[in-house]
Order: structure tokens, then sequence, then C-alpha cells
């Protein structure tokens, strides 16, 4: 039904993906975890989302505000309002960052442009695409000749061995029985306390790891069979 899915603003979306994360664990802050845990799970959980996406077929597009930051030196550079975590995130993520704004023409008529690439490095942006234009005049279709030129430009330089037109295919979404799941844990369960007591702790601590602090395995609702696929498979591995 959907080709491209848009996510707007990522400010909120990192914001909510660090609420998920505390939530999860108890806590009110990232920070709270430690040595950097907290920023790890946050870093995991928002690429394993928004790349699964992509590995399903979709385009995913990000929209953010920006802002100016000054540095010692007095130098402006314009870059998104994220936190420096997150930026860093959508930008192992991203094959374009561009900088959308006005610029004045010849008769003071402001056109809208796309800055994909900045000499100055007073706008933060880039770009994967070796040969695209630094910037150009925004529209869909001026977005999709350009990179077309760059790609086709690109693949001239390697004889074609590292372009293809080929579809990416599909990955089809993985099934979950939530009424198989639930007896398997119980069955894991039971296998584990009769080995050990001391195992009572281990199960509460995985359940939790995937639910929240606090959880328990009775609350888990037909909509978290993919968490009680990931539950029962560590709890096989112990």
């Amino acid at each position: 039904m959907y080709q491209s899915i848009i996510v707007d603003t990522i400010d909120i979306a990192a914001d909510m993906c660090q609420k998920y994360i505390c939530d999860q664990n108890g806590i009110t802050t990232l920070g709270e975890l430690g040595f950097g845990k907290g920023w790890t799970f946050f870093k995991n959980e928002f690429s394993q989302v928004f790349r699964g996406l992509t590995q399903l077929g979709y385009a995913v597009l990000f929209i953010g505000h920006d802002r100016e930051v000054m540095d010692d030196a007095g130098n402006k550079t314009i870059r998104p309002t994220l936190s420096n975590s997150t930026r860093i995130v959508i930008a192992g993520m991203a094959d374009i960052i561009g900088y959308a704004h006005q610029v004045k023409g010849k008769d003071s008529d402001k056109t809208s442009t796309l800055t994909v690439r900045c000499t100055d490095d007073s706008i933060e942006c880039g770009a994967r695409f070796k040969y695209i234009k630094n910037e150009f005049p925004m529209s869909y279709d001026n977005l999709v000749n350009e990179l077309r030129a760059a790609i086709e430009k690109e693949a001239a330089e390697h004889d074609n061995k590292f372009i293809t037109d080929e579809k990416q295919e599909v990955v089809e979404k993985e099934e979950y029985d939530f009424d198989t799941l639930m007896k398997e844990f119980k069955g894991l369960c039971e296998a584990l306390m009769e080995e050990s007591e001391d195992n009572a702790g281990k199960i509460t601590a995985t359940v939790e790891h995937y639910l929240g602090k606090g959880k328990k395995a009775s609350e888990i609702t037909p909509y978290q069979a993919e968490f009680l696929a990931l539950i029962n498979e560590d709890l096989k591995n112990l």
C-alpha cells in the first residue's frame, strides 16, 4: 500500500524512543543506567526500528528542525536540533542529509533550495553519492534527476560493476503465534525451575529486560508476541 514512510519530526521520534527505553528500565533519564549503557540501548532500538523498515523495502525520510550553533571562535554552523547521540545515529543511517531553505534570487524572489554539501562547513549536511551537486532547486523531480545523474556518473567510473536497477526484495515480516509462544514460555520456565530455583531471578530479569521494570509475563498481550519470542530465545540460552 505504501512505498515511503516519513517521520515528522525526527526530534519527537527520538524523544519517544528515549522515553520507551526509560519506561522499560524504570528510570527517568538514560544517564541513570550509567557508563553510556542507556544511550547504547537507545541507539540499538532506534537503528533496529528504522533499518528494519528499509529492509522491508520502504524509503524512510526524516524531517527535523534546524538551529544555529556557535563555536568558541565565533563560527556559526546550521545543524539539526538533535542531541549529539541522536545526530550520530541518524548520520550513520542516512544516504542524504539535506538542508531545505529559501535563497533570494536576482529579482529578490525567494527560491526553495536543497543543500546537500557545504564547502565551508557552515551547514551540517552530506551525501553518500560522490557526484551529486552541492545544492539545487528543491523539488521531488529535481532530487530524483540529480540522484540519477550522480549514480550514472559513478556507475560509468566503475564500468557499471556495482550498480543495479533490480528492485530490492521485500523481506516478509515474521508472524508470531501468541498461544504457541506462551505455551513454550511456560515450558521453558518449568524446565529452568526444575534445574535450579536460582533461575527464578534470571527469568524475572529476562522478562523485565523486554517489558520494563516490574512487568510480569502474565501481563504480556498478543500485541507483544514478538517480545515473547525474544524472551523465549533468551530463556533457551539459559
